[in-house]
């Protein structure tokens, strides 16, 4: 499925991977990749842009990721 417009931060999105399942909010974006957020998941998913549907809601303001850096 191919998406029509750029997902940015903020987008709330569902995937196209597993059969539209997950809804989710997109933290950040690398590329031609993005970083999802699932609704009631502490699971944040790096997936390709074909991977999700944009739902055409946005989230406003601070979103903050589940992954924490590491520090060595």
């Amino acid at each position: 499925m191919k998406n029509t417009k750029k997902i940015r931060k903020g987008d709330r999105v569902r995937d196209a991977k597993w059969g539209g399942k997950y809804t989710g909010t997109v933290v950040r974006t690398v590329g031609q990749e993005v970083f999802v957020q699932w609704d009631n998941l502490a699971v944040e998913d790096e997936l390709f842009i074909e991977d999700v549907t944009a739902l055409g809601t946005r989230v406003e303001g601070d979103i903050p990721t589940v992954v924490k850096a590491v520090k060595s």
